[in-house]
């Protein structure tokens, strides 16, 4: 049955997933490298980029004009981006120098990224690095401590901690925090521990001014950073991890903004892959380039673990309480049931849970909520898998979708 051998066939690729990140995960179980504070002190442009963002702006600016780092050492800028509503009187009243674009033929954060970087770079302040935010995010006090502490251990490009402002809105922002919890934690972590190079998220990053300069940031992409992330990595220069640069960003309320969203993630993912992934098995067969494979592994596995693990949680629950005599059973449990394959299923299963939990008690991120809102997130896994095909099927669209931010609960 050919419909089988392919269920068999995803089923390995899965179970591959699964045991590479179990394998990788063990590695976020150590303490992050305590940092060497370094006096040389790095200048920063920090850029937001904003589309009617007025209900969230100014909260992130005046958080990063409340930044502890030399006030002469960083400025901040607003790109605001085919804004129609006072995003840009809010952003100037509170200290942040406004560019303004309109061009409803080019939309997106990739085009307005590149519009500000021309801006700045014009501006010859000399700033080293550029910091990049999404409106809704506020950070820590000490980020630029952290970020430029990374900076100087020879790291151009530094990632910081994602977190959430707002878990406790609803079962669906805590899934989507507990999510970004797992992944600095099991997977930028982990990697940063082992010098793998880890993957620009979006916000919340730092990259030499020359870097951008040099490869050009990539904006008709909607995964613009995970693309700049591959550029780096074909030129064997890597991310580095700051687990003490903590940025808080806000997560979707309602289910349908969450797919939207999340849709458009993955058909950035499938556009950067089809023209990304045959130059990395390229560097990584004719070079033999570990690094080539992990970062394969950091661009494929980031999205296809939650779907891994929502994928075992149901199969693992179906081989107790599924018909064992029903054609979904067949297809989907009957690979698991010799002794051997069982077991390694279990190992897959519930070591991932145990380096999850303990990720998660390590930074102070392990209450009774996880415990709560446990099965919300087992559906929020789930939901991935038709998500993920829905965007793959829609790559080649690139109408950008504007994610709304009320600015509310946090």
């Amino acid at each position: 049955m050919v419909f089988k051998v392919f269920i068999d066939i995803c089923q390995l690729l899965l179970f591959f997933i699964a045991g590479y990140y179990f394998v990788l995960a063990l590695f976020s179980l150590t303490v992050s490298k305590k940092e060497t504070v370094v006096s040389k002190k790095n200048k920063f442009a920090l850029l937001i980029a904003a589309h009617n963002e007025e209900a969230v702006v100014g909260d992130l600016v005046k958080s990063l004009k409340n930044l502890d780092y030399p006030s002469d050492c960083y400025e901040i800028f607003v790109v605001a981006d085919n804004c129609t509503d006072n995003t840009k009187k809010i952003a100037e009243d509170c200290g942040a120098v406004v560019f303004e674009r309109f061009d409803e033929s080019e939309r997106g954060k990739g085009f307005a990224m590149e519009f500000a970087f021309e801006k700045i770079f014009a501006l010859d302040k000399g700033f080293e690095y550029i910091c990049v935010f999404d409106a809704d995010n506020v950070v820590n006090e000490d980020f630029l401590f952290h970020m430029n502490n990374k900076i100087n251990q020879g790291y151009r490009a530094v990632q910081g901690y994602l977190d959430s402002k707002n878990p406790a809105d609803s079962w669906l922002t805590f899934s989507y925090s507990l999510w970004y919890w797992i992944n600095n934690r099991l997977s930028q972590l982990s990697r940063g521990n082992l010098d793998l190079g880890c993957r620009l998220g979006g916000t919340g990053f730092a990259v030499a001014s020359e870097l951008i300069k040099e490869y050009g940031w990539g904006a008709t992409c909607l995964a613009e950073d995970t693309e700049f992330t591959l550029k780096l990595a074909l030129s064997d220069i890597k991310v580095g991890w700051s687990h003490e640069a903590v940025v808080y960003d806000e997560k979707p309320t309602q289910m349908s903004t969450s797919m939207k969203q999340r849709k458009r993630w993955m058909q950035g993912l499938a556009d950067v892959s089809s023209r990304y992934v045959k130059p990395l098995l390229k560097k990584g067969i004719e070079e033999r380039s570990a690094n080539a494979f992990h970062m394969l592994m950091n661009f494929w596995g980031d999205t296809l673990y939650p779907v891994t693990l929502g994928y075992f949680l149901v199969v693992y629950g179906m081989i107790f309480f599924a018909d064992e005599k029903s054609l979904i059973y067949d297809l989907f449990c009957t690979m698991w049931l010799d002794q051997w394959k069982f077991l390694l299923l279990s190992v897959l299963v519930f070591g991932n849970i145990f380096v999850i939990l303990a990720g998660l008690y390590n930074d102070k991120k392990l209450d009774r909520k996880v415990i709560k809102n446990f099965f919300g997130f087992v559906i929020y896994l789930i939901t991935w898998i038709p998500i993920g095909i829905w965007g793959i099927v829609k790559k080649d669209e690139k109408e950008w979708f504007h994610t709304p931010h009320s600015g509310g609960k946090s």
